[in-house]
């Protein structure tokens, strides 16, 4: 078996069909199989798969198990030379697999990382998906505070990944875990995901362990996928949003260090409070409490971490 894809759901029923049937009409050239673990979906994806796709591995969880650990149940029993690790709201055009395996195989003598390629969204128009690591000093420039004057000012560089425009192969820190493709050897060298990340960073934590061991990953342009984005967390917005702050703050715990985390989250803490006064004043209750309830759980005894 050359490639193992695993895509781990939680209620995305519909998007969950349409990429499996794309991941079946588009790819031709390699020996695959498909692993879906589904995390206790409330609607009936886990039926769907096992009544329309026999040929899927299902793994039917009884209760949530997060992001990381949902994918290390189909790793451990994946056969293949490679693994794909798979959202499932995306779609697979132009033999976008086929072509990923290929690139893989042609440089399988190289210390290959994450093989990603270019996302689009559901209007085909581009979604920017590549990342340098966390910097302190970029994170003051890489936001939304000063993303349209960047634009208008055309900066570009290594300093500005996000306003790079997608269109040329590279090597890259990180990219969004929406399409990731590794070797099972790497794999086992640097580990699995990590359990700990119940969702968001585990892809960002696997790049850096990736790095770290002396691999290099790489993002293909000529190679789309169409990824609609978030599908999943943005049914649960305040509780997403939190976790994506516990999450980082993990990672910085784990890589970066004590004065890192403390920095970034005391830098976090004021900008909230600004967010949550900007909102105040548009008058948007929704965003609001989506503030309120962040900053709430950033002064809890549950938002410490400890590495």
């Amino acid at each position: 078996m050359l490639l193992s894809i695993v895509i781990v759901s939680w209620n995305t029923e519909d998007l969950l069909r349409a990429c499996l049937k794309s991941i079946y009409a588009q790819t031709r050239e390699v020996s695959f199989e498909v692993f879906v673990v589904d995390n206790n979906s409330p609607d009936d994806s886990a039926k769907m798969v096992a009544e329309e796709f026999p040929e899927v591995h299902l793994i039917a969880n009884r209760d949530n198990r997060g992001f990381a650990p949902a994918n290390n149940q189909a790793l451990e029993r994946a056969t293949g030379k490679y693994m794909m690790l798979l959202n499932p709201d995306t779609l697979i055009v132009d033999g976008a697999i086929d072509k990923l395996v290929k690139y893989a195989e042609a440089h399988q003598d190289e210390p290959l990382g994450v093989l990603t390629c270019k996302l689009l969204n559901g209007d085909g128009s581009l979604q920017k998906s590549v990342n340098k690591f966390y910097s302190f000093w970029r994170s003051f420039i890489e936001n939304r505070f000063v993303a349209s004057l960047a634009k208008k000012l055309n900066l570009k560089g290594d300093w500005f990944m996000s306003y790079w425009d997608h269109n040329s192969l590279r090597e890259i820190d990180w990219a969004f875990g929406a399409v990731m493709l590794f070797s099972k050897k790497m794999m086992d060298e640097i580990g699995m995901l990590d359990d700990r990340f119940f969702i968001y960073a585990e892809e960002v934590d696997f790049y850096m362990r990736a790095k770290k061991a002396g691999y290099k990953s790489y993002f293909l342009p000529e190679i789309e996928i169409i990824h609609y984005g978030e599908s999943s967390s943005r049914q649960r917005r305040s509780a997403m949003f939190i976790q994506n702050y516990k999450s980082f703050y993990l990672f910085l715990r784990k890589h970066y260090g004590k004065l890192s985390y403390y920095m970034y989250r005391t830098r976090a803490c004021i900008y909230l409070m600004l967010w949550y006064g900007y909102f105040l004043l548009k008058k948007d209750p929704e965003q609001c409490k989506v503030y309120r309830e962040t900053l709430q759980w950033h002064f809890s005894r549950e938002s410490a971490v400890r590495h």
